[in-house]
């Protein structure tokens, strides 16, 4: 039997040959097309609460906010908010400390969604804040609830057109902390198939958070980095190639 750090090895040398292997990419991606069109994020709750995410991913992103040892979470486009009572629930197991809190943003925050979030355990883990993720009123908003000493870790999942997920980057990824994490979630749309029902959305192949990755890391090289470790396990999800690592 491995003991843990023989273990570790393992298993960091076996994810690393996941996206190596091609059978296991072609049936991944497969997979992901028909999640997709059977509507499979949406199954899933966490507390009770919508949390309109692939399962796997949300491992990830815990994983990330440990490594990470962040106590500030932005998440941009709540939803239903399962995702944010999952955010402050790991906040809770995590950090013990009174400056623990999950930013969530939105353009518009449903009174179901508010409700949800409100009457939980977690409330005084969550701020919410209503308004245009890449307005500078609700970024000036967002930095005040953030001090010189926090880790702060960023989760993009709000409008996944090209043009505003790259807006966003280039407004958050300032505030993410030295070897934290900015999340874009939702980058397997430029791996879809054309077939594949997106429900009329104005995102799709070539326009999307992907290609919103890629720019950004043309235009602003040195500054965020595509983290090995955590996306050699993304396929299948809805993030493969979106766990980046601020690397200054």
């Amino acid at each position: 039997m491995k003991n843990a750090e023989e273990f570790r090895q393992w298993k960091m040398q076996r994810a690393s040959e996941l996206l190596l292997n091609e059978s296991y990419v072609k049936s991944s991606l497969l997979w992901l097309n028909e999640a997709v069109s059977s509507d499979y994020p949406y199954m899933f709750e966490w507390l009770g609460v919508p949390v309109i995410q692939f399962p796997a991913d949300l491992i990830l992103i815990q994983e990330a906010l440990v490594v990470a040892k962040a106590n500030k979470i932005i998440e941009i486009g709540i939803a239903r908010g399962g995702t944010t009572l999952f955010l402050a629930s790991i906040l809770k197991l995590t950090n013990s400390t009174g400056k623990k809190r999950v930013i969530g943003v939105d353009i518009k925050v449903s009174d179901h969604t508010r409700k949800a979030i409100e009457s939980s355990n977690l409330a005084s883990d969550i701020k919410l804040i209503e308004g245009n993720s890449t307005s500078q009123t609700t970024f000036e908003e967002i930095l005040k609830l953030v001090e010189p000493q926090d880790r702060v870790m960023v989760i993009l999942d709000s409008n996944h057109t090209e043009e505003h997920v790259l807006a966003e980057m280039e407004l958050y990824s300032d505030i993410v902390s030295q070897n934290s994490f900015l999340i874009v979630m939702d980058t397997a749309i430029e791996y879809l198939s054309e077939q594949t029902d997106l429900h009329h959305r104005p995102w799709g192949k070539g326009n999307n958070p992907q290609t919103a990755i890629q720019k950004f890391l043309e235009r602003r090289p040195g500054i965020l980095e595509v983290d090995a470790v955590l996306n050699s396990r993304s396929c299948p999800g809805a993030s493969t190639g979106g766990f980046l690592r601020k690397i200054i």
